[in-house]
């Protein structure tokens, strides 16, 4: 599984939880449903969540095997709660999840409040990191 099919897929999983939407290709995003984006998230609506993969190692298994991702988290204007609230519905939804779409496992490794932005929508991220149902894992090292 490559870096954007991963990113698809961790997005298809956050658009399963109710009010959340993930739409490739449109149309745009009401301010009803929390939007989810690949990569950088759009000004509106207001509560959005981008999903972005990275590897923080090249070693060939490890690439192969794992991988992590971090969700940025942009909650409901004037609400302090806002980004908080979002990152625990994606908690419950990814955290210990296990043999889901190439997924063998995700946990969540790290959190970091950002504050608010200049219209006052708190935000923070969400580091996980996930382990691949990958064959080519296996095969890499021999």
């Amino acid at each position: 599984m490559d870096d954007s099919q991963l990113t698809v897929a961790l997005a298809e999983i956050l658009g399963a939880i109710e009010g959340w939407e993930w739409r490739v290709g449109g149309p745009k995003y009401d301010g009803q449903l929390v939007a989810i984006y690949y990569g950088p998230i759009d000004d509106s609506p207001d509560r959005a969540v981008g999903v972005r993969v990275y590897a923080g190692d090249d070693d060939a298994q490890s690439y192969l095997s794992t991988r992590r991702a971090q969700l940025r988290f942009r909650g409901k204007k004037n609400r302090r709660d806002g980004a908080d609230v979002l990152a625990g519905e994606a908690f419950a939804a990814l955290h210990g999840l296990s043999r889901v779409g190439g997924i063998s496992g995700i946990r969540r490794i790290s959190m970091s409040p950002l504050g608010a932005d200049d219209n006052n929508r708190d935000q923070r991220t969400d580091n996980y990191e996930i382990t691949l149902d990958n064959t080519e894992a296996s095969w890499a090292i021999e």
